[in-house]
């Protein structure tokens, strides 16, 4: 989303009053852009080109190269079997670019602010819960897709928690994982390195948490990741109106999906 900036010239005008100057000062023209929560590293790109900060190309080329990460402090391992080594860590919020700015300087904006939000009482809760600060982007990512208000996030979060914690269901079969692949990494990878993610992202197919991040969480998604309502569901799912129910068994989660209409 684009915010034209305005006032840059009269800016300009006042200072060149107080300095004196005969000629006017050039001004940078520059964008505000709004990055909402759950963009992906290919909607970045593309909000980056509308405002003329990059091309998408270039930032999706940038989202690849993990030792930007390192720069600020995080760490991911196996790099090579990610979708873009810095989805997940892009903060989605509202940022002042220059036209023409760049690509890594645009994604080191956004690893910056990351690093400032991720602090230690962050990490130290991420700790508390046995979970590596990779892994809580990661499972923050799914609750982002899979609960759009953030009043079911702490619902969501459960579920989830309550099969990574039991050896009684290894896959998370979340759907929003499958979108992912289909609609912001298929498009811009080849079909042998798509097939090759598919095993490390479907999570119908892998065992516990994707390789990585599906989406760029914003902080409700990331605080539900972290502190989950007590249940014992492993079923959830939405009807017509956007209602959650949850289920403990799969003969409860069948009736709920009847009930919503979405089986027979």
């Amino acid at each position: 989303m684009l915010i034209p900036l305005s006032g840059c010239s009269e800016i300009g005008r006042i200072k060149d009053k107080l300095l004196g100057n005969n000629e006017p000062v050039t001004q940078r023209p520059t964008v505000r852009l709004v990055f909402p929560e759950g963009s992906t590293v290919a909607e970045f790109a593309e909000i980056l080109e509308g405002g003329g900060v990059c091309t998408a190309d270039e930032f999706l080329l940038t989202a690849q190269d993990s030792s930007l990460l390192s720069e600020y402090g995080f760490s991911i391992e196996s790099p090579e079997n990610r979708s873009f080594a810095l989805e997940g860590y892009l903060f989605p919020d509202t940022y002042d670019f220059y036209v023409g700015e760049g690509s890594a300087s645009a994604a080191k904006r956004f690893l910056k602010n990351a690093r400032s939000k991720f602090d230690g009482s962050l990490l130290e809760k991420c700790a508390e819960i046995g979970m590596t600060l990779d892994e809580v982007l990661t499972l923050a990512s799914i609750i982002q897709e899979e609960a759009g208000d953030p009043a079911d996030m702490g619902g969501v979060s459960s579920v989830l928690h309550n099969r990574l914690d039991s050896s009684s269901f290894p896959k998370l079969q979340c759907d929003a994982a499958t979108f992912y692949l289909r609609d912001s990494v298929k498009p811009y990878v080849t079909e042998e390195r798509y097939e090759f993610l598919s095993q490390l992202y479907g999570t119908y197919i892998c065992e516990g948490l994707p390789e990585g991040p599906i989406t760029n969480p914003g902080i409700e998604a990331i605080n539900a990741a972290l502190n989950p309502d007590e249940t014992d569901y492993y079923y959830f799912i939405t009807d017509s109106d956007n209602v959650y129910h949850y289920a403990k068994t799969y003969s409860q989660h069948l009736k709920n999906c009847r009930e919503a209409g979405l089986i027979d």
